[in-house]
């Protein structure tokens, strides 16, 4: 499986990149326009991608405070199957049909010790 590598400039990206390649799935980039996003100016910078056959996609949003994700999520609509939290100053987003995958991920990112 190949390393993650996110081309973002925030001091939390070398933990979000620890989180990616913790998980047991190969991921890719897709485009994401997050600054279409409401609140977008509380987001530094964002990353989307997906696992090879699409059955999973991560959102990773970067910003300056613990406190924007949760004004972040009340701004806009997130779909029911969509399972979010936050860890200091990333928020992420994790859409799966696979409720297992999703619990995983979401334990990943929230400091599974």
């Amino acid at each position: 499986m190949k390393k993650i590598k996110l081309n973002i400039n925030h001091p939390d990206k070398v933990r979000a990149e620890a989180f990616l390649n913790a998980l047991k799935e190969e991921l890719e980039m897709v485009p994401f326009d997050w600054k279409s996003m409401k609140q977008s100016t509380r987001i530094i910078d964002a990353v989307k991608m997906t696992n090879t056959n699409k059955t999973l996609t991560i959102t990773i949003i970067f910003t300056e405070f613990y406190e924007d994700a949760d004004l972040i999520a009340r701004a806009n609509s997130i779909k029911n199957t969509t399972r979010w939290g936050y860890n200091g100053s990333i928020m992420y987003l994790v859409e799966s049909s696979n409720s297992d995958i999703a619990d995983n991920i979401i334990s990943t990112f929230a400091g599974k010790e």
